[in-house]
């Protein structure tokens, strides 16, 4: 009787689904987030958040590189646009295989920085930087 107590006690319970972000072909995909949770609610162009200087916004986009060091930032596109995406402080990082996913970010929109955080950062024709505080991907 005392290891059929000592079992029920190891039964875990079943983890709550991964929250999901439905595509435009209708397939739900898994979203994974890092630093604080993004704001919901629609979000702006990519192009539009150049606009916006020293507000938070949430935008989203292709990200096309990634810090390998730590994931300290990334680039992000959408359409011709180009955005620098740092993790807010340092607080927070994304994996550095992220490079291909779908990004929701929120945080602040700066004006780029001459200098480079990290040796290897860029982001080709990057028309704007963002202050993360929040990053979804799938």
């Amino acid at each position: 009787m005392a290891a059929v107590l000592a079992l029920g006690c190891n039964v875990a319970e079943p983890a709550p689904p991964a929250p999901s972000r439905s595509d435009p072909n209708g397939s739900a995909k898994p979203v994974a987030t890092f630093g604080a949770a993004v704001a919901k609610g629609p979000s702006i162009a990519l192009t539009e958040a150049a606009k916006h200087k020293g507000q938070s916004v949430v935008t989203e986009g292709t990200v096309t590189r990634v810090c390998q060091e730590r994931g300290c930032w990334l680039a992000l596109r959408e359409g011709t646009t180009d955005a620098v995406i740092r993790m807010h402080g340092h607080t927070f990082f994304v994996p550095t295989t992220s490079s291909g996913k779908h990004a929701r970010v929120e945080g602040t929109v700066m004006l780029m920085k001459d200098g480079r955080e990290c040796d290897e950062m860029e982001a080709e024709h990057a028309q704007l930087e963002i202050d993360a505080t929040g990053v979804e991907l799938n």
